[in-house]
């Protein structure tokens, strides 16, 4: 079961959300802040760079992981360990044979594939072997969305930089006998860097942390299921498989576990 991850775009929403009511509660209002050349320079700028940096397939990679990420949440690790506990029980008792149609129908790709290669027999080293170079492959995808949002986060300030710095000797360049006009050019200036910080430290950095963290969380599940595998194949008991993977759970997922009574209840029964 997954649970939604609502905090990534809540957390964006609300980013944003106080940058404009510092904005809007200011006197100078909204179009202060809105500057076509600067946000072509910033955001075009940055993204430029990018194009410089990275391949297009890379670009793609990142986008997918993007979306994975706004559009689902996280596995529910307890649930993993109840579903990891059924099946070793039914393989237990009545064979591989017997969880065939179960794993054949559940959702998640991985976990299906390394199931039905030990049901199949394949060689536990072999199903390791397989499995982990599945995981480095998803590591690999999520290293590079990361580095892809972390590196334009650091281009865009440098762009905001470089439209203030044009903004200033356009600014000098015309002449400073007009004080009010010397203001006005030093702000328009300056709207380039703000929006090289807002979108660095609003929008790209958050994302690409957010990033590298669940690509970290979702190579832990993956180990986790691979250790599930590897004792149902080993013909562990359930408590074993049990005490096993109640070790990849944080703490509030073991208290979570631990209260639920699941240890003491269910493992009990197990012979």
């Amino acid at each position: 079961m997954k649970k939604n991850d609502i905090l990534t775009p809540v957390g964006l929403i609300l980013a944003l959300g106080f940058v404009a009511y510092g904005i809007l509660s200011g006197k100078t209002g909204i179009d202060a802040f809105i500057d076509t050349p600067s946000l072509a320079i910033t955001v075009g700028g940055s993204f430029a760079s990018l194009l410089i940096t990275f391949s297009m397939d890379d670009l793609k990679t990142g986008l997918k992981v993007t979306k994975e990420i706004l559009k689902s949440g996280n596995i529910n690790k307890v649930d993993l360990v109840d579903q990891f506990k059924e099946l070793a029980r039914k393989v237990r008792k009545d064979g591989p044979l017997a969880v065939e149609q179960e794993v054949s129908e559940i959702e998640d790709n991985f976990l299906r594939k390394g199931l039905e290669l030990a049901i199949d027999g394949i060689d536990m080293e072999d199903i390791k072997e397989i499995l982990e170079i599945e995981i480095d492959e998803v590591e690999s995808k999520y290293i590079t969305g990361s580095k892809i949002f972390k590196i334009w986060g650091s281009y865009a300030p440098a762009f905001g930089m470089v439209g203030t710095l044009i903004g200033l000797i356009q600014m000098l360049a015309g002449g400073m006998g007009d004080p009010a006009a010397i203001a006005s050019g030093m702000g328009a200036a300056l709207i380039t860097t703000f929006y090289g910080a807002l979108m660095a430290n609003a929008i790209l950095n958050p994302i690409g942390f957010n990033i590298q963290i669940k690509g970290e969380k979702e190579c832990e599940r993956m180990d986790m299921m691979i250790c599930g595998i590897m004792s149902i194949q080993n013909g562990d008991s359930t408590r074993v498989i049990e005490e096993k993977l109640v070790n990849f759970l944080t703490p509030k997922e073991k208290k979570s576990y631990y209260t639920r009574g699941t240890i003491e209840g269910e493992a009990v029964n197990v012979a």
